[in-house]
């Protein structure tokens, strides 16, 4: 190596070791990430919410029992007939015709095992009475078949194009359960030949009821809905369901045809306050719990504020505060120790 790079080399070494120096003298030291200066207490602002409490619980359905409906009066031969599984039969409606005569539905909760007519009484007359009343005729159920009774009767064959003789007879009705639920199977079709007191078809099998469990996330003191599809209803201290509405939705649900393979696991029913309440939402550490439900919170002015605690969720607590607040202190902790 020639004289003239020797020294530019050892310029270049002498360069570096003063940089370094240098460095060493005025630069301030790396600190390791655990020992990085910790931001204290920061406002930040809470949310606004209408909190509503929703959440599912598992209901327990309650269904009524099968029942295998007779043909009553004369058999003959089906030559027509509207059965099908899952109809919900109601008053005067076509059920079927037997050797070519049509027969309408009498949906009572009494079976049916003589004619009426005027001036006959009994429990059969008063049911009769009931299903005409349930239907708007305006009958009274007093057990007796008089005028009135007749004249129901008579609107209920015209509606159903039927001869009108203010009568019921054996051979030109059908009795079917009431309060049952809707067809489960049809035994006789079209052309089947069969005999009074035959089985036509079974009735029942339908969601009657629900009977809804306490959860631990409701409050209490406060009143809640179950709900199912657009269906919803307040919840009596009972906490059993049987609006008419809302067990048709749950009932046309895949939750209930799960249920009805596996009806161990209950049908998931969603429930919520009557009246949601007004409620703030603020980080977990902005709380300081003085039991499960309730505890305080720091304001932007380091005043301490009395919270009622309703829930916790995604990161969020939902509290009820005594007096507004739009900030709050996080973490709480590092400004008080307790509530005050």
């Amino acid at each position: 190596m020639s004289g003239r790079l020797r020294v530019g080399a050892l310029i270049a070494v002498i360069a570096l070791a003063v940089g370094a120096l240098i460095g060493t003298l005025f630069l301030p030291p790396l600190l390791p990430v655990s020992t990085a200066p910790i931001a204290g207490p920061r406002a930040v602002p809470v949310t606004e919410r209408s909190f509503d409490g929703l959440h599912s619980v598992a209901a327990v359905p309650e269904v009524s029992g099968e029942v295998r409906v007779p043909v009553n009066g004369a058999g003959g031969t089906i030559t027509a007939s509207s059965c099908a599984p899952g109809h919900q039969v109601t008053l005067g409606e076509h059920v079927l015709s037997i050797d070519g005569i049509p027969r309408i539905a009498i949906v009572t909760t009494v079976p049916l095992w003589r004619d009426l007519r005027l001036g006959l009484s009994g429990t059969d007359v008063s049911a009769l009475q009931q299903a005409l009343s349930d239907a708007g005729q305006g009958v009274a159920v007093d057990g007796t078949f008089g005028a009135t009774t007749a004249a129901a009767v008579r609107a209920v064959q015209e509606a159903s194009s039927t001869e009108k003789t203010g009568q019921v007879v054996l051979d030109r009705v059908q009795w079917i359960p009431a309060g049952i639920g809707p067809i489960a199977s049809c035994e006789a079709g079209v052309g089947s030949i069969v005999t009074a007191g035959e089985a036509l078809l079974t009735v029942g099998g339908a969601l009657i009821g629900l009977s809804v469990p306490a959860s631990p996330a409701e409050l209490p003191e406060h009143a809640y809905s179950a709900a199912a599809g657009t269906s919803s209803v307040p919840l009596s201290a009972e906490r059993r369901v049987t609006d008419p509405e809302l067990l048709q939705a749950v009932s046309a649900s895949p939750a209930f045809a799960d249920w009805k393979k596996d009806p161990g696991r209950g049908v998931s029913l969603q429930v919520r306050l009557v009246d949601p309440i007004a409620a703030i939402g603020v980080p977990p550490a902005a709380v300081v719990l003085t039991d499960p439900t309730g505890g305080c919170v720091v304001a932007e002015d380091r005043t301490t504020v009395p919270v009622s605690v309703l829930a916790s969720e995604l990161g969020t607590v939902f509290v009820v505060a005594e007096k507004p607040i739009t900030r709050v202190m996080l973490p709480a902790s590092e400004v008080i120790s307790a509530c005050e």
